[in-house]
């Protein structure tokens, strides 16, 4: 009853200080089962949250402020956990450079291709058509479209090879064209002739598609017909150009069909005919310059003339004046 009794005069006096503590202090002083203030029990952090925003509630106030919550990333998400949106950009940023290494090392592997297959035409050119007076025009490198029907269970097979069919000409008149077939098995380094034909046995080329750009091509002989892939469309197309331009050269008879071509494999802007125009025009260039050249030359010549004349005639008259002033 005295600890009561001091403790009900303790909140009267601080009620009458007018403190919201106060009311507060007097409300903690009559709860049953308090005693002294050192001996309130621990109150957890979420009580304590609860119990400052009732309090700042009961005084008027507004809540007091609980524990705070980690603020979001910019960028990121309502409702999105911190560094979930980073963590999404990083992925959104290794695609794209995935995406961007694969396209490299595509466009490597295509100009490795390129390089090698231009080194293999160079070396067919010395060694299938050099040693028999022939000149290579053109070589694409294919693989057949279809399986070739084999009568019987070949045996002692030479393994994998790479094909080229290879169109040259020979450097001897009169001039004879010719397509044939080389071959390099895997391990070897040399080339290996196969079949050939000559380009009056050629009755068709068929470009498979004249709208889009494709590898595919089929060549018909009087004595076989074959059904290739290019290695590229590129490849294919400068090898049709310089077919349709050789047997337009060549071929004054019986020229073969070509069907399902491009335009500008036939057309008047092929690599050839620009090649052609851009050699006549270098040549036309070097004519004008050799002779604007020769004409400077000899008004050079006519001025070197003239004073020589002139130096003899100064001459001249100079030794007959010293001998008329020494007589």
């Amino acid at each position: 009853m005295l600890r009561g009794g001091r403790g009900g005069r303790f909140a009267s006096q601080a009620l009458a200080l007018g403190g919201g503590g106060g009311r507060a202090a007097a409300a903690g002083a009559r709860a049953p089962g308090v005693g002294v203030a050192g001996s309130f029990p621990p109150t957890p952090p979420s009580s304590r949250a609860a119990a400052g925003a009732s309090a700042g509630a009961a005084s008027g106030g507004e809540p007091a402020p609980g524990p705070a919550e980690p603020c979001p990333e910019p960028g990121a998400p309502r409702g999105a956990a911190p560094g979930e949106e980073h963590r999404r950009l990083g992925r959104v940023q290794c695609t794209d450079t995935a995406v961007a290494r694969a396209r490299l090392h595509e466009n490597s592997l295509r100009a490795l291709l390129a390089c090698s297959t231009m080194s293999a035409k160079s070396a067919i050119s010395k060694e299938i058509f050099a040693p028999l007076d022939e000149r290579m025009l053109g070589a694409v490198q294919v693989k057949r479209r279809t399986k070739k029907k084999i009568p019987f269970l070949a045996t002692g097979g030479q393994g994998e090879y790479l094909t080229y069919i290879c169109l040259s000409v020979t450097n001897k008149k009169p001039t004879q064209a010719s397509i044939t077939k080389v071959k390099q098995f895997e391990g070897s380094t040399s080339f290996v002739r196969r079949s050939q034909w000559m380009l009056e046995q050629l009755r068709q080329v068929n470009g498979i598609d004249p709208n889009r750009d494709s590898a595919e091509f089929d060549l018909l002989f009087e004595n076989a017909f074959d059904q290739w892939v290019a290695s590229t469309a590129s490849e294919k197309c400068t090898f049709f150009q310089i077919l349709h331009h050789t047997c337009q050269r060549y071929l004054t008879d019986r020229k073969p069909e070509f069907i399902n071509c491009q335009s500008k494999i036939m057309g008047g802007n092929s690599i050839l005919h620009s090649a052609a125009d851009s050699v006549t025009s270098a040549v036309q260039k070097a004519s004008q310059a050799l002779n604007e050249r020769g004409e400077r030359l000899g008004r050079a010549e006519e001025k070197t003339e003239d004073m020589k004349n002139s130096a003899q005639q100064f001459a001249e008259t100079a030794h007959k004046l010293a001998m008329k002033h020494k007589c």
